[in-house]
């Protein structure tokens, strides 16, 4: 797998020169290096503080060389970071490759399931000269082009018209993605740069700076342990590190289990079903389907997944709301009072099983239904959602 991943960054770096060199660098990037103490510094805090989902993480290190993920727009978006544990991979975690998506910490993924990088770049290639022989390739990135998923992007360019045509190609699957725009039934391509952006730039920037008051606060006690924060910390000194972590930070997590989706358009209904579980009512994802009046193959829009919860028929949870005006105390408060939440972001579905916050950051513990037939455990920064469900009896 290392081996791959080594690949994949090789030739991330050759294809992606020309994008490199268009984008303007300001004061809000980081750098890899800088990204790569981030992580290094949230890690130790994350284990010291018993966060969601990182029991598993002791004695784990993170390799420095991150994979570098775009958005559609072409606005640089993570590092991604991959996480070892007796060389096999634990983690991904993505550092935000710009300050105005607010903290440092994007995204944490558990036991995410392995990706050529490589493979997916060459088939969005192929297709890319296939479909169009006459035209000019521009550029080939890793996109976040469905977050959370992602997958290679080419741009062609054809040379007669000036048409600029966008291939996506998905990194698990190997399928083209076509490049039209998400909807409340289907997923699509979106940008959660922008996405993340309505939170506000000012507050974001403030966020961003409160967590590298965290890292510098890090970095100051790991040089006194003579730990290098450049370098992968061993197992050893990830110890020492997290023991003398000092942070504020507060968690809380249900025991919901994981589903994924059984079919491609079944985030919805397998959402439904790690909820319904939590409640002692086991329901397929079929009948969860049927009780929320969707048509195959289309996605559940929010009213079709609400039609579920509250229904005589399916878990029947008649004081259930939804909700657009997103805030992250009602996370607190929901999960507090041991309700899991629905919670969504364009064209997906997720159940939102718990949080932790600290200065300056704000994560929700997810429980993902994709990649379909597994799902996944995620920490999320919050400000990613559009709508959520909350389940009350």
């Amino acid at each position: 797998m290392e081996q791959v991943l080594v690949l994949a960054m090789l030739l991330v770096g050759m294809v992606l020169m020309p994008a490199a060199s268009a984008q303007k660098e300001d004061n809000y990037s980081l750098t890899a290096e800088e990204a790569f103490k981030h992580a290094n510094a949230h890690m130790a805090k994350f284990i010291a503080t018993d966060a969601p989902y990182f029991e598993n993480w002791t004695g784990a290190s993170i390799d420095p060389k991150p994979l570098e993920l775009y958005d559609p727009t072409g606005q640089k978006l993570y590092y991604q970071f991959s996480v070892y544990k007796n060389n096999n991979l634990v983690g991904i975690i993505d550092i935000g490759a710009d300050k105005k998506l607010g903290q440092t910490v994007q995204l944490v993924e558990l036991n995410p399931k392995p990706f050529d990088a490589t493979e997916a770049m060459k088939k969005s290639i192929e297709i890319a000269k296939n479909e169009h022989p006459d035209g000019k390739i521009k550029l080939t990135q890793m996109v976040v082009y469905d977050y959370p998923l992602i997958g290679a992007m080419t741009v062609v360019k054809d040379k007669t018209t000036g048409d600029e045509y966008r291939i996506f190609v998905d990194v698990h699957t190997l399928d083209v993605v076509p490049d039209e725009p998400a909807t409340e039934t289907k997923r699509g391509i979106w940008s959660i740069y922008e996405q993340r952006l309505k939170n506000g730039i000012d507050e974001n920037l403030k966020n961003w700076q409160e967590s590298d008051n965290l890292t510098k606060s890090v970095e100051y006690k790991a040089a006194n342990l003579e730990i290098n924060m450049s370098t992968p910390i061993t197992e050893e000194n990830m110890e020492k590190l997290s023991s003398n972590v000092v942070t504020t930070a507060t968690t809380n997590t249900l025991n919901v289990p994981l589903y994924g989706g059984e079919k491609t358009y079944y985030c919805g209904p397998a959402t439904a079903q790690m909820i319904a579980k939590y409640y002692g009512v086991s329901h397929t994802q079929d009948y969860i389907y049927g009780i929320m009046g969707a048509t195959a193959p289309q996605g559940t829009t929010v009213n079709h997944q609400f039609t579920y919860y509250t229904s005589s028929q399916g878990l029947a949870k008649t004081h259930s709301a939804k909700d657009y005006d997103l805030y992250f105390g009602e996370v607190v408060t929901e999960i507090n009072n041991n309700r899991p939440i629905k919670s969504g972001v364009s064209g997906h579905a997720r159940a939102c099983v718990g949080y932790y916050y600290d200065t300056g950051e704000q994560l929700l513990a997810l429980n993902d239904p994709s990649p379909q037939w597994t799902g996944s455990y995620q920490l999320e920064a919050f400000g990613s959602e559009i709508n959520r469900i909350y389940v009350r009896s």
